[in-house]
């Protein structure tokens, strides 16, 4: 019979065990008293006086939490926002001379004397606290919408094999479209099985569902983008709607780089690198060029030559400008050099600039360098309209065709071939015109070496021409369609139709659907009408008077097509803090530590914080003076919920009270 009230719940806070000797009694902690272990007596006996003020002492609801001072939840804090500093701005070494800094300088502080940060704890905050609490609320922002990503391979100073991956998708918490490192993957081999693979384990670690990916950005390179056994042929068996848009800013710099080198004089390309090399390679040529300038301008002093490299796209465009702004400067500097120094570039140089036929061939690239620069950093910026930078593009492809056609055309040179159309002698621009026809009345060119020189540049417009067609995206024709949802085409009251992009997009079922809603959008007083982005989150809000949302399909669409990736500059960006963060002097940073602090950083970034101003959870504040601070539990991520969970326990844990 004892055995069984055991079980009760009622009775297992007062009844502990039976009397030695009596298998009929009972005993309660609470009265230190023996009682007759029947049901009915102990249910009278928990009801008496005597006992109810015995088990008040007992109460949970009157126990004492553990109180911790203060001033150590302060320190932890503290300690928070001075790693966070370091992972923004500095080398974890410094953590050492930081820690002891602040207790120096604010010794009187109860708060500042719990300090205790070095490199060893600072390093373990940075893997197991922030890098998780900003991976956290990195996925808890995307949660299980749809998403994009950029793919490009890199190696890190340690030759380390790498697969740099950003995320894109549209924030509800934000309410803008947001592109963030994601991680980077450790790759035995570069081929497409390796990278797939380390795609996959990456997204499953993370718990981002695959079927959730709309499309890729990738480089050219053939391992990304080949056919059969590319890693976009590998991902699309697995996800049959998904997109594939080459980097269009690389595409910019290939079909400039190929044309030049299959039109132009190599003359040209020898006298942008050299420019640039003259000066790289001697400081003491820097100052007698910079004095020189100054003497001629009035005290104005000279822009830098700058380089030309293909891994920074278009930087010809900006050399190509300051050549020109500072040609009669470079010009009597080579002059006096070649005499001076007697040597043999500076002699070549100087007879370069002074042959102005060079200078007709930088004329006439200067304006359709610019023209392409517009559009190349158009899809580097984070800022612009993504819904219309197709329709830029496709835009720049048919300017210059109409350079190279006859006026009477009206072919699309985008569907339909221009050679029947060629203009034999087009326009090359106004600046080129005017100097050559100014060369043409001084008789330093006959008509022979003009014929050449025209001939040449009709030739790089028209490699050109076809080396863009060539890079643009598949389905360009509809793709181009994404601009009809900016906010000025959404807003007209004659909208063009849509079919054809809901079909390419894989969304055949909803286009009636979404069709009348496009249709009737527009009858409603929107706040937000020029900015698309603000626009579709305002729609994404809006709720008639059952409290649904009219346009809840149309808006799915578009936020959809907000997040296709143009350009990979952003992982491009991504290699290039990792060179900041694991240079030569900290070349044994594991992968695990690099992807913690890029994590942060770029979190800081997409909360539009930095080390100054950005609030730590207490929740993570908390961990910073627990066992989780030393304890990676989280090797692969835990979702937001289970990371809120765990907190109960973690709050107990403070090394400090062990």
């Amino acid at each position: 019979m004892f055995t069984s009230l055991r079980t009760t719940l009622w009775f297992q806070d007062f009844i502990t065990k039976q009397v030695p000797g009596y298998d009929t009694r009972a005993y309660c902690k609470f009265c230190k008293c023996e009682l007759t272990a029947r049901y009915a007596d102990l249910i009278v006996h928990s009801k008496t006086n005597k006992h109810t003020e015995a088990a008040k002492p007992f109460s949970s609801q009157r126990q004492q939490k553990l109180s911790f001072p203060e001033h150590h939840l302060i320190s932890s804090a503290i300690e928070g926002s001075m790693v966070l500093f370091i992972c923004a701005h500095t080398a974890i070494i410094s953590s050492d001379h930081l820690g002891e800094m602040c207790n120096n300088i604010f010794k009187d502080s109860q708060a500042a004397q719990h300090i205790r940060l070095h490199r060893t704890k600072s390093s373990e905050i940075i893997k197991n606290v922030l890098g998780p609490h900003f991976l956290n609320d990195l996925l808890s922002d995307v949660g299980n919408g749809k998403y994009s990503l950029l793919l490009d391979e890199s190696n890190d100073v340690s030759v380390n094999k790498l697969l740099g991956i950003v995320i894109i998708y549209y924030s509800n918490k934000h309410g803008k479209t947001i592109s963030s490192f994601l991680a980077l993957t450790k790759l035995e081999t570069c081929d497409a099985d390796s990278i797939v693979n380390a795609l996959k384990k990456t997204l499953n670690d993370m718990k981002l569902d695959l079927q959730n990916l709309i499309a890729i950005g990738t480089d050219n390179a053939s391992v990304m983008v080949g056919i059969n056994n590319g890693v976009y042929a590998k991902l699309k068996a697995e996800v049959p709607s998904l997109i594939l848009i080459r980097c269009l800013c690389h595409s910019l710099q290939l079909a400039v780089s190929h044309a030049m080198t299959d039109t132009l004089p190599r003359n040209i390309n020898f006298l942008i690198h050299e420019t640039y090399n003259w000066f790289s390679k001697s400081a003491t040529r820097q100052i007698k060029y910079t004095q020189l300038y100054e003497t001629i301008n009035f005290g104005v002093q000279p822009l830098q030559i700058l380089q030309v490299s293909n891994t920074r796209w278009l930087s010809i465009e900006a050399a190509v400008n300051r050549i020109l702004h500072q040609w009669l400067e470079l010009k009597t500097h080579f002059n006096i050099t070649r005499l001076s120094e007697k040597s043999y570039t500076g002699e070549i140089l100087y007879n370069m600039y002074c042959d102005e036929t060079n200078m007709l061939y930088l004329l006439f690239l200067k304006p359709i360098l610019s023209e392409i620069q517009v559009v190349n950093k158009a899809f580097q910026s984070e800022k612009n309209d993504h819904l219309k930078l197709l329709n830029d593009l496709s835009l720049l492809v048919q300017g210059i065709s109409r350079k190279l056609v006859l006026p009477s055309c009206n072919v699309d040179p985008l569907l339909n071939s221009i050679e029947e159309h060629l203009d034999p002698q087009p326009y090359l621009g106004h600046s080129f015109e005017t100097k050559i026809e100014h060369l043409r009345k001084d008789g330093k060119i006959n008509i022979r070496d003009e014929q050449c020189i025209r001939d040449r540049c009709k030739s790089f417009l028209h490699s050109l021409f076809k080396q863009l067609k060539q890079r643009l995206p598949e389905n360009v024709a509809i793709l181009k369609k994404i601009s009809l949802l900016s906010v000025d085409n959404v807003l007209r009251a004659n909208k063009e139709p849509i079919q054809s992009l809901l079909e390419y997009m894989g969304n055949s079922k909803d286009i009636d659907v979404i069709e009348l809603q496009l249709s009737k959008i527009s009858l409603i007083n929107w706040t937000y009408k020029t900015d698309t982005t603000a626009f579709w989150n305002e729609v994404s809000k809006y709720r008639d008077a059952s409290g649904n949302n009219p346009f809840a399909e149309l808006v799915t669409f578009a936020l959809s097509m907000l997040i296709l990736p143009y350009s990979n500059a952003q992982v491009e960006r991504i290699f290039s803090q990792l060179n900041l963060v694991k240079n030569k002097v900290r070349n044994r940073m594991s992968i695990e530590m690099a992807n913690a602090i890029l994590m942060i950083r770029f979190g800081l970034k997409r909360n539009d914080k930095c080390c100054h101003n950005y609030v730590l959870p207490s929740k993570v504040v908390h961990k910073i003076g627990s066992k989780e601070t030393y304890t990676n539990k989280n090797k692969t991520t835990t979702s937001s919920s289970q990371e809120t969970n765990n907190n109960a326990i973690i709050d107990l844990c403070f090394d400090q009270y062990d």
